[in-house]
């Protein structure tokens, strides 16, 4: 370092903003309001045409600590990789330019990650305008406990409450260089998804805080996910997207062979189970399309081989490999499963099997 140059923050917080001129504000005197000083803003606009880039000039004239990136529009996952180039701190994190981060946020991420010696860090969130307007499953996940791994465990992406948002992740930036780990620009919706399949393999060791930093606005009118929302169908055939840069990026690391069975499991959860309570016209498109995706890896006889529970092998060789089921043995089948997830077991099946006939 050149003498009378500044010292690295400790933090960097990358902001990607598109089209929220609403919202910037708003996000950004989150991070006026923090308890701690030490961190950068890194805000990447990604050619926004609103009154962003007005708003985000603003900033960066009053604060020394927020920096204005400026690209033509790529995306969120393309904005979020420029920021992540441009960190200068010890850490790195994302906050989404219609969200915030609680005032003891930033120290927070700081002291966990200077204690735990962790490459990634997990930290609960806080639904906007409450949570009580959001559903238990996204309350749940935003909910981690407190715990350590060493090195890489299935249950950071099964079990834990560690996915899939990357907005409440923190990094050592040291680790993102040295593992290569950017969020994949191929992916225009669950992207957070590829990256939190990305990352925790790679992660030597991954710490889960229960301090809820985050507050995280539910449903913005306008956005992708919003959109797809009320659309079924098309949500699972991006889910099959997502799927396929996972295995892909999987395969290439030698990973799949020692997680098949995890991940077969996961794939008909994230994309099929859903779909098959679709109409026929619905459910077709998304099945051809993980079958394709699956048989890359695994043949229809290796996935009857795995040790699957029950429900799960016949969603996958019934609905999947093959696709002629009644759209009645489909809803049946799906009963079944969701029985099999919430660990009730034959006390049920006779019922189904009749609903099959």
């Amino acid at each position: 370092m050149s003498a009378g140059a500044p010292a690295a923050p400790r933090l960097t917080v990358v902001v990607p903003v598109y089209e929220v001129e609403d919202w910037v504000d708003r996000c950004l005197g989150s991070l006026a309001a923090q308890d701690f000083g030490d961190f950068e803003v890194v805000c990447v606009n990604d050619g926004s045409t609103d009154g962003s880039r007005e708003r985000l000039a603003a900033w960066e004239a009053r604060d020394a600590r927020v920096r204005v990136v400026d690209q033509e529009n790529r995306g969120l996952s393309a904005a979020r990789n420029v920021g992540i180039e441009a960190a200068r701190g010890d850490y790195v994190c994302f906050l989404d330019a219609d969200d915030r981060l609680f005032p003891q946020a930033c120290g927070k991420i700081v002291g966990a990650l200077d204690q735990s010696g962790a490459d990634v860090l997990v930290y609960g969130a806080r639904c906007w305008p409450s949570d009580e307007g959001c559903p238990d499953w996204l309350v749940s996940c935003l909910s981690p406990r407190d715990v350590v791994y060493e090195g890489f465990s299935m249950d950071l992406l099964l079990k834990e409450a560690s996915r899939p948002f990357a907005w409440r992740l923190a990094l050592r930036r040291d680790f993102l260089r040295g593992s290569g780990v950017r969020f994949d620009e191929g992916v225009r919706f669950g992207e957070d998804q590829v990256f939190c399949f990305a990352v925790y393999p790679r992660s030597r060791r991954t710490a889960l805080i229960s301090d809820a930093l985050y507050e995280y606005q539910v449903g913005r009118a306008g956005s992708l996910m919003t959109r797809l929302e009320g659309d079924f169908g098309a949500k699972m055939l991006e889910h099959n997207v997502v799927l396929e840069h996972i295995l892909a990026d999987w395969d290439a690391a030698g990973l799949l062979r020692a997680h098949a069975e995890d991940l077969v499991a996961f794939a008909l959860d994230f994309s099929l189970y859903d779909a098959v309570k679709l109409p026929d016209e619905q459910y077709r498109p998304v099945a051809d399309g993980l079958r394709a995706i699956l048989t890359r890896y695994w043949s229809a006889d290796e996935v009857a081989a795995m040790g699957l529970p029950r429900a799960t092998r016949a969603l996958a060789l019934r609905t999947c490999f093959r696709t002629d089921m009644s759209s009645r043995g489909r809803k049946a089948l799906a009963l079944e499963y969701r029985l099999q997830q919430k660990g009730v077991r034959s006390l049920v099946h006779r019922a189904v099997e009749k609903l099959r006939r």
